[in-house]
C-alpha cells in the first residue's frame, strides 16, 4: 500500500490570548461554564495577522521543519472557510509569500473542520498521479482558519468556542508508506453554519454534539478496518479539537488507552480546519511523534462533513530534519 506520509509541521496562532475571564467580561458566562460544556481554557484571536498570515506562517514553519527545497514542492492545498478574500485564493498568495514555484498547484479547499483531513486524502492523489513527475515532490496541505470575526460576541454557545490559528504538513508520496481514508457528508445546513449575508456563525450545539458522538468513532472504527489495525495497534488518534467531551466519548469506544486521543483544546479552542494539523506540530514538538509512528484523525463539521484518516510520520520529530 503506497501512500503519503507526514514529513514536516508548522503552526501559527493568533497574536491575543483571550482566556475565559476576558469573556466573563463581555458576554453572559463563566469560566466554569465553558470549562464544562467544552473543555476549553483560553484561545488566540488574530488581530493583528490575516489568514494569509498565520497560513503563510504555519507553512515556512512547516518546511523548514521538512528540511526540503521549496522548489520541489508541486503542491499547496489551504484548507479554510474564512478566506480573506473571496478569490484569489489563499493558497496562490501563500505561494507568493513563500516565493514557490510558478508551476504548482494551488487552491483552497472548504470542508470546515474536516477540510486538513480532505486535503491530505486529496493531497495523495494528486501526488500518487503527479509525484514521480514534473508535479513536484511534496505537498503542502494547510489547515489555516481566522474565526474570530464571525463570532457574535452575544452569543455566549458560540463564541467562547472558536480560536484562530493554522497548521501545516509537508507530505511525501512514497511507495512503502500506508494511507487510508474514509469520510463522508450529511447535507444539514440548519445545524451548523455561516451565511454571507449575517457573516457570523450559527450553530445548535446539542444536534453538533449527537452527531459528533455518533460519527467520530464510527469514522474511526471504518479507517481502523481499512487499515487492518486497532486501537490498541495503533499510536495516536488525533480529534478535531471542538470540545473534550466529544474527544472522551470517542477514546471510550475505542480504547483502554485514553491517553493515546491527543487533546490541546485547552489553549486553542475550536480552530476548524486548523486544529488537527496544529495538534500534530504540537506533538511533534513534544517528541510524541517518531519515525513510523501511526495516526488516526479524525475531522468533523459544517456540512456536515466527517472524514478519518490513518497516516504515519515519515520521520522522528522534535528536532528539525
Amino acid at each position: 500500500m503506497a501512500g503519503i506520509k507526514i514529513i514536516g509541521l508548522g503552526k501559527a496562532r493568533g497574536d491575543r490570548v483571550v482566556t475565559n475571564e476576558d469573556l466573563e467580561q463581555i458576554v453572559d458566562t463563566s469560566d466554569g461554564w465553558i470549562r464544562e460544556k467544552s473543555g476549553i481554557r483560553s484561545r488566540y484571536f488574530a488581530e493583528h495577522k490575516t489568514n494569509v498570515d498565520l497560513a503563510a506562517e504555519a507553512a515556512e514553519a512547516a518546511i523548514l521543519s521538512a528540511g526540503i527545497d521549496p522548489a520541489d514542492i508541486g503542491i499547496v492545498l489551504v484548507c479554510t472557510f474564512t478566506g480573506d478574500d473571496l478569490t484569489p485564493a489563499a493558497a496562490c498568495q501563500v505561494c507568493g509569500r513563500l516565493k514557490l514555484s510558478e508551476e504548482v498547484l494551488a487552491l483552497d479547499i472548504n470542508g470546515a473542520c474536516a477540510g486538513f483531513i480532505y486535503g491530505c486524502n486529496i493531497a495523495n492523489g494528486l501526488l500518487q498521479v503527479n509525484g514521480s513527475g514534473d508535479g513536484g515532490k511534496y505537498a503542502l496541505v494547510i489547515g489555516s482558519e481566522k474565526i474570530s470575526p464571525l463570532l457574535d460576541m452575544e452569543d455566549r454557545t458560540t463564541c467562547v468556542l472558536f480560536g484562530d490559528g493554522a497548521g501545516a504538513a509537508v507530505l511525501e508520496y512514497d511507495e512503502e508508506a500506508e494511507f487510508y481514508f474514509y469520510g463522508g457528508c450529511e447535507p444539514n445546513r440548519q445545524v451548523l453554519g455561516c451565511s454571507r449575508e449575517k457573516a457570523s456563525i450559527e450553530m445548535a450545539g446539542q444536534e453538533v454534539y449527537r452527531f459528533a458522538v455518533s460519527k467520530v468513532p464510527a469514522c474511526i472504527h471504518r479507517v481502523l478496518e481499512l487499515a487492518g489495525r486497532t486501537g490498541e495497534e495503533t499510536d495516536y488518534f488525533v480529534c478535531h479539537q471542538a470540545n473534550e467531551r466529544i474527544i472522551d466519548a470517542a477514546a471510550r469506544r475505542i480504547t483502554k488507552e485514553k491517553q493515546k486521543f491527543y487533546k490541546n483544546l485547552y489553549q486553542y479552542g475550536n480552530t476548524s480546519a486548523a486544529s488537527i494539523p496544529l495538534a500534530l506540530c504540537e506533538m511533534g514538538e513534544e517528541g510524541l511523534l517518531r519515525k513510523g509512528s501511526s495516526l488516526v484523525c479524525t475531522g468533523f463539521g459544517a456540512g456536515l462533513t466527517y472524514g478519518s484518516m490513518w497516516i504515519t510520520a515519515g520521520r522522528e520529530f522534535g528536532e528539525r530534519k
